[in-house]
């Protein structure tokens, strides 16, 4: 499609996706499978708890990526929860890390950060993209004490002895539609290296060559690729990732291991809930070796390390 093109289509396709949205509301949510157990202290893992939420524990620490455990999000609420989360806040051990890889309701959920922080040791410590961090310390303070760290791409964070790296992606940053504030907050994905592996967590992110510079400066042994809202290709595909795109974008990172996030929590397009999910099986069925390499968890599904 042309720029022209993609200008005049750009308010038609937001309507759709709009529709969509708001349509979550007449669907009934559904439980969440029950949880796997976590494997023995000491023993790494991460847990896909919808959403982009993952639970790792990594030398010990507990980390916990784009929190998000509430039933609605959004302008006035209005994107519903499809699946209920596999455990609650009260449920998760407490968390010596938060990473927010941009501000956007599904990911930056003020509640849930509210609920780990009055979980978890104090100050809260907070990893975020390009003034993401910032926002949440504002927001839960005085509250809720907060270590916030900023990070802009390619620097780098020590916290308790993990090191914490941001990537670049491909994205929107940015907090309210109204008002617009694309620049103000950023976006971006993680490295987290502990002293025996190496975890990336990209965010939301479309197809980009920064999935092709990973190997050159990391041996990463796990990568959590995005999955979902894909289905409006002229309007998202330059931010989010299909299944086919996620596989690719694994195949480029070096990544050993892969684990489908980003699905079967919420309607964020004009999708199925079960598309994404579809699609992935489809394509690994038809590559065993791939296949070998991608643990597609359910929610509450616990991968050992």
């Amino acid at each position: 499609m042309s720029t022209i093109g993609r200008i005049i289509a750009w308010p038609f396709e937001y309507l759709l996706i709009l529709g969509a949205l708001l349509g979550s509301n007449f669907s009934p949510t559904k439980p969440a499978p029950e949880p796997d157990p976590w494997p023995e202290p000491g023993r790494d893992f991460v847990q896909y708890l919808g959403q982009a939420t993952v639970l790792m524990r990594l030398d010990g620490k507990h980390i916990i990526t784009d929190p998000m455990f509430s039933g609605r999000f959004s302008f006035a609420k209005m994107v519903k929860r499809r699946t209920e989360p596999p455990l609650r806040v009260d449920q998760l051990p407490p968390i010596d890390l938060v990473l927010l890889s941009h501000a956007h309701g599904d990911h930056l959920d003020l509640p849930s950060l509210k609920d780990i922080a009055a979980h978890s040791p104090s100050p809260l410590t907070i990893v975020g993209a390009h003034g993401v961090a910032g926002y949440a310390k504002g927001k839960l303070e005085p509250q809720f004490p907060v270590r916030a760290l900023n990070l802009e791409w390619s620097e780098a964070t020590d916290v308790d002895g993990l090191s914490i790296i941001a990537w670049p992606g491909k994205h929107l940053g940015g907090r309210h539609w109204i008002t617009m504030d694309f620049n103000k907050y950023g976006y971006g994905g993680f490295i987290i290296k502990s002293p025996r592996r190496a975890v990336y967590y990209p965010g939301d992110s479309g197809m980009c060559p920064h999935f092709s510079e990973l190997p050159g400066s990391f041996n990463l042994d796990l990568a959590l690729m995005p999955i979902d809202a894909f289905n409006r290709r002229n309007f998202l595909r330059p931010r989010h990732m299909n299944p086919i795109d996620a596989l690719e974008a694994f195949g480029q990172s070096g990544a050993k291991r892969m684990v489908p996030v980003h699905w079967g929590t919420f309607t964020l397009c004009n999708e199925p809930l079960g598309l994404s999910q579809e699609l992935l099986k489809k394509a690994l069925h038809e590559d065993p070796v791939l296949a070998a390499k991608v643990h597609n968890l359910p929610l509450g599904g616990v991968l050992p390390l």
